[in-house]
């Protein structure tokens, strides 16, 4: 132990520069932080674009003090050849890398953990109720980034090499995203990535056992190598269409109501697209559905044949709408190359739609009147309502994670954000709003424990008015629920006879009828 003690004070005074920059770019953050919680005002501030700018440069610039310092303090003794000084020494490899795990603790976690501590108080919370979020939070970032960025120091004997080696890194994370442009189907994967993290951290932990117990550097450059191209290979030769269609089996009875294809609105005109894509899109409607259950459409495949048998397949494409048994329609839609659209838009086609959806049944209902001023909304945090832009919406601060599934249901009609000028929505419409986690863990990774979370209210236009959706004002009565996840399934919905043309739009010209 003392032996760790003294390399643990030996890299403190050797690398004091590089901590009271991670240390001043940390604090620079809770700044920024706390200043972004506000309403933004640009004559208080310098400038309008540095006020937009420093968020996003600090938000990158954490993380890179934090690698940077953790390169200097591994490569303080280098694991690349075979003439370290720190081998003719009593040292012993466990107590060399204890050392170097201590000083990430000490200059990277305990100051992450006490300014997340910070910002919690400062924003309404008390930070003793969150010790295990905040502790869950530190644990997050080991594997997903010090881990990886302790091996690639390792392997690098200086930092020019860690330069070269970063290079590299971001070299291949830009050919693979690219690659990923044009895999099929790879556009929504569920339940497909839990191979990652097994893959890099088992090849990290595995190059750092040899790097401080054997220093074979040639072999941890060949695995660090060799797990990158397997994760390149996965990526792109994962069968992504059968693990979709295994998470979305046919079950006809898991659907509660029936789809069916509406007439295209003629009334807004036809659009000449423009640009290298025509959009089409369908509206649709799910009728039949209980009073307690909605469907979420995750995922579509669109595949259009013609009377010759051309067929084209769009592939799974992410799509995300719900339908909710007050609602009337929602419109899905996909893109069509325009070559193919002028080779099919002269003659009827058929269309077969794939739909994979999940089935929720709302539970836990409860009445809430928005209050005046900040309040606590339930399962979120504290939050108040606001005008921002054209919008009334409320805006909330939730304290490590955001719920897993809250949902927000109000009657137009009633919205108090309607001034005594404007025509009344119709009684009996609803608008929704739905603000989601995806898990339960007790926190969300981020380098801020507070996660600003906007409730916006979505609705369609009410014939007579120009009222989209009043929103969310004081004194607005809200519904509150926790929809839970029923099953997923697969619905292949087929329409024949179908004019292109009559559901094209897009962002071109438009000619009014």
């Amino acid at each position: 132990m003392n032996q760790v003690w003294n390399i643990f004070r030996k890299d403190a005074r050797h690398h004091w520069p590089e901590i009271l920059v991670s240390l001043a770019i940390l604090v620079a953050f809770a700044w920024v932080e706390i200043r972004s919680w506000g309403h933004f005002d640009p004559t208080l501030d310098l400038t309008f674009v540095f006020a937009r700018f420093l968020p996003g440069l600090v938000n990158v610039l954490v993380p890179l003090s934090w690698i940077f310092l953790i390169v200097r303090v591994v490569q303080g003794e280098t694991l690349v050849g075979d003439r370290q000084f720190w081998v003719t020494r009593p040292y012993d490899w466990k107590v060399l890398l204890a050392a170097k795990a201590l000083f990430v603790l000490a200059f990277i976690h305990l100051p992450l953990f006490l300014m997340d501590a910070f910002l919690l108080s400062r924003a309404g919370f008390h930070p003793e109720n969150y010790v295990v979020g905040l502790l869950w939070m530190q644990l997050m970032w080991i594997p997903t980034l010090f881990l990886f960025a302790f091996a690639l120091a390792a392997i690098a004997k200086n930092l020019p090499q860690m330069l070269v080696v970063v290079l590299f890194v971001v070299l291949y994370i830009i050919g693979l995203v690219a690659i990923s442009q044009v895999v099929p189907d790879s556009d929504y994967s569920p339940g497909s990535d839990w191979w990652m993290p097994v893959l890099l951290d088992g090849t990290a932990i595995v190059v750092l056992f040899l790097q401080y117990s054997r220093r074979r550097t040639g072999i941890s450059r060949w695995l660090v190598a060799a797990a990158l191209l397997t994760f390149g290979l996965i990526v792109t030769f994962l069968p992504y269409r059968s693990l979709i269609l295994r998470a979305y089996p046919v079950l006809p009875s898991a659907l509660p109501g029936e789809f069916t294809l509406l007439p295209p609105n003629n009334n807004e005109g036809t659009y000449l697209d423009e640009g290298e894509d025509v959009s089409i899109r369908l509206p649709l409607s799910l009728s039949q559905l209980p009073k307690d259950a909605f469907v979420e459409l995750n995922g579509m495949i669109a595949t259009l044949t013609n009377a010759s048998g051309f067929r084209w397949d769009s592939g799974w494409k992410g799509q995300y709408l719900s339908f909710y048994p007050d609602q009337k329609s929602a419109e899905l839609s996909f893109e069509v190359k325009h070559p193919l659209f002028d080779k099919l838009k002269s003659f009827p086609v058929s269309l077969r739609l794939l739909l994979a959806l999940t089935t929720y049944h709302d539970k836990n209902q409860r009445e809430f009147v928005v209050p005046k001023g900040k309040f606590s909304l339930p399962d979120v945090g504290i939050c108040s309502a606001d005008q921002r832009g054209y919008w009334y919406s409320i805006r909330c601060q939730a304290p490590l994670r955001t719920p897993k599934f809250l949902l927000i249901t109000s009657e137009m009609a009633a919205s108090t954000c309607l001034s005594k000028k404007e025509i009344a929505p119709i009684p009996g419409l609803l608008s929704h709003g739905s603000v989601r986690g995806g898990d339960s863990d007790p926190a969300e990774m981020g380098i801020s424990p507070i996660h600003q979370v906007d409730i916006y209210l979505s609705g369609w236009d009410v014939p007579g008015t120009h009222i989209q959706n009043p929103g969310i004002c004081p004194g607005t009565p809200l519904t509150l629920s926790n929809p839970q996840a029923i099953g997923h399934s697969r619905v292949e919905l087929q329409f024949d006879n179908l004019s292109l043309t009559d559901y094209q739009k897009g962002g071109g010209r438009i000619v009014i009828r």
